[in-house]
């Protein structure tokens, strides 16, 4: 399936060696040229064999693991195992979620949440009369005190009567309210709380009357950013919620990665819960982000975490001078749902191959010791790969 904010594939030329999130995508010499489709080479590694051996040694059963690791051209296959089976991926399921709100809001989208009076204010008696209105575009770090500050602001304006309703626009999440209706009821205890006295609720997508009170959000990359490198479930419910939920994040997954519907379900888009991926339809999510965050001129390292450099689930993995720095990607934990699943999906900058995209999934077990067993493959991937680009420390962010 051919993306419309990608280039066409036969017009890209990946460079053999990508310094840390630095590489560009260059357009060929002939663009359009016909390119016939390339079946990927299998290699077998060392680093695949030692950690499928560890797997079987210590008594987890293979087929409940899942793994993909793939050069970033797909060209060249370095590991597989089960990887057109549909594994619980975790939080690792925030990625398809921050790649739906990127390409629906794009990069440098903030979230305005405001208050309208659509009707007349009379000061002497502290009336609207009309409805108070609440425009909504699902800011998913809107907090309880964000709220409280907007509420009193309108109070500070001369009101603490509304003869109409309160009328809510958009989608309407704060705190732990994750859906707009629990929103709603949050707010009018509020709007209670501070002393402004509404007689109902609706809600009507048309907003009308004059703003008296906004917040605007951060930019949508840095609500990512912090959303992917601590996991926060509650600002990804929340963005899924101003998405549309999991079945629009499934529809982007289909219409716009070009994943099978067979292969990919969405429960929830924080990935608590029963959610379903296989590792091959997530390295395809991962390619397909790092070609649209290079069109934006953007880069992996702006939405995911740097392992070993940022603060998050990454910060105290990969620490040694020889792979700190090298790996970009997200984390997923779940202790009891589908018997203990612990999951890692990427990139990994290496000197001799490149970026090389990762996913690997481990369910049925103890979480710990999957985490154990993925840093030791992905350390013995790396040192069979040439180790790190000498750039690779200084092309970071530090201390996040």
């Amino acid at each position: 399936m051919m993306k419309s904010y990608l280039l066409p594939t036969t017009s890209l030329i990946f460079l053999l060696f990508w310094p840390i999130q630095a590489q560009e995508i260059a357009t060929s010499d002939t663009p359009g040229a016909a390119v016939l489709p390339r079946v990927p080479e299998r290699l077998n590694t060392i680093s695949e064999t030692n950690y499928l051996n560890a797997l079987a040694l210590r008594g987890f059963k293979l087929q409940s693991q899942g793994l993909l690791i793939e050069s970033l051209d797909a060209r060249t296959v370095y590991a597989d195992l089960n990887s057109d089976t549909g594994f619980n991926p975790a939080s690792v399921i925030k990625v398809a979620t921050s790649f739906a709100a990127l390409s629906k809001l794009g990069p440098e989208h903030r979230f305005e949440t405001s208050f309208h009076t659509d009707g007349a204010v009379n000061l002497k008696t502290k009336t609207l009369t009309g409805n108070l209105v609440l425009r909504a575009t699902g800011d998913p770090i809107l907090t309880a005190n964000d709220v409280t500050r907007l509420v009193r602001e309108v109070a500070r304006g001369g009101i603490a009567k509304v003869t109409g309703k309160l009328v809510v626009a958009g989608p309407f999440t704060f705190g732990n309210s994750l859906t707009t209706d629990r929103a709603i009821k949050g707010l009018s205890t509020t709007l209670r709380r501070v002393g402004i006295r509404v007689s109902g609720t609706a809600r009507d997508p048309a907003v009308r009357g004059s703003k008296v009170a906004s917040h605007v959000s951060s930019t949508l990359r840095d609500i990512l950013f912090y959303q992917n490198a601590h996991s926060v479930n509650t600002v990804a419910e929340r963005l899924g919620e101003a998405l549309g939920g999991p079945k629009a994040i499934e529809e982007f997954l289909v219409k716009a990665i070009g994943l099978s519907p067979a292969d990919i379900y969405i429960s929830r888009t924080s990935g608590l819960d029963f959610n379903r991926i296989t590792p091959r339809g997530a390295v395809q999510l991962l390619r397909e982000l790092v070609y649209w965050l290079n069109l934006q001129n953007l880069q992996p390292r702006d939405i995911l975490p740097v392992a070993g450099v940022d603060v998050g689930t990454l910060r105290r993995r990969f620490t040694s001078e020889e792979y700190r720095g090298a790996i970009i990607g997200k984390t997923g934990t779940l202790n009891v749902t589908d018997g203990g699943v612990s999951t890692l999906a990427g990139i990994v900058y290496t000197r001799d191959r490149g970026p090389v995209l990762f996913a690997i999934f481990n369910t049925r077990g103890s979480v710990n010791t999957y985490r154990k067993l993925q840093d030791d493959f992905m350390k013995a991937f790396i040192g069979e790969s040439g180790g790190i680009p000498e750039v690779n420390a200084s092309l970071h962010r530090i201390g996040n």
